[in-house]
């Protein structure tokens, strides 16, 4: 039996941000079932660096009812942008903000792509040392860590306006805008120590502005995907 999929959205999406690519691996070849968590913009812009317990109640929830819904013993994570960050504190057996989610007994594994594993953006910079001082790298031995970046926008203080805006998102959160990635994260800062690092040449941050060749696109799928 196929194991459930669980797509952790990321900072300032909804869960229509990835219908059409929970549609995708639901049909052939994938025949997967997809659980999207249902955390809103809203919900997002109203986080405060450290404090991510809303998200993180939100995705143990949605684990829960894709395991009860199909009698499957774990499932595969799937974050973008911020939400691998958030699943890779789901996993931890340790205790955030008082509560032990625990979440590694239920995963066999996690893709994140488009992941800052490395950042300095003010509002998740506490959050994200955190997790990376708690669980640094792949940590858990038996999860299966995948870790997609895209190659495709080089930020340029003055040049088109996707370059720009490139410039502008890797200089405010990573300290260098003139730098490669994915027109929003930098492709370096996506490297996680002993993950399966796959670089996309071509692969852009979101689907509301690069729908056919984001992450989750169509075409783009099969490139990351096993």
């Amino acid at each position: 039996m196929n194991r459930p999929v669980v797509i952790v959205g990321g900072w300032l999406s909804s869960p229509a941000d990835y219908t059409a690519m929970a549609r995708v691996l639901a049909a052939p070849p994938y025949n997967r079932v997809v659980y999207i968590t249902d955390i809103n913009r809203l919900e997002w812009a109203s986080l405060r660096d450290p404090h991510f317990s809303p998200v993180l109640d939100v995705v143990a929830n949605t684990v829960q009812l894709a395991l009860r819904e199909t009698g499957a013993e774990r499932v595969d994570l799937i974050g973008h942008s911020a939400g691998g960050r958030v699943a890779r504190a789901y996993l931890g057996h340790q205790p955030y903000a008082g509560v032990v989610y625990d979440g590694q007994r239920y995963v066999a594994s996690l893709t994140t792509l488009g992941t800052a594993h490395e950042t300095y953006e003010v509002w998740v910079k506490e959050f994200a040392a955190q997790v990376n001082a708690f669980y640094p790298g792949a940590y858990y031995e038996h999860i299966q860590y995948r870790s997609v970046a895209g190659e495709s926008v080089k930020g340029r203080k003055y040049g088109s306006p996707e370059e720009m805006l490139a410039y502008q998102s890797y200089e405010t959160a990573f300290g260098n805008g003139e730098q490669i990635g994915d027109g929003i994260i930098p492709t370096v800062s996506c490297y996680l120590a002993g993950a399966d690092n796959l670089v996309l040449k071509g692969a852009r941050h979101a689907p509301y502005n690069a729908p056919s060749n984001w992450y989750g696109a169509r075409s783009v799928i099969p490139l990351w995907y096993e």
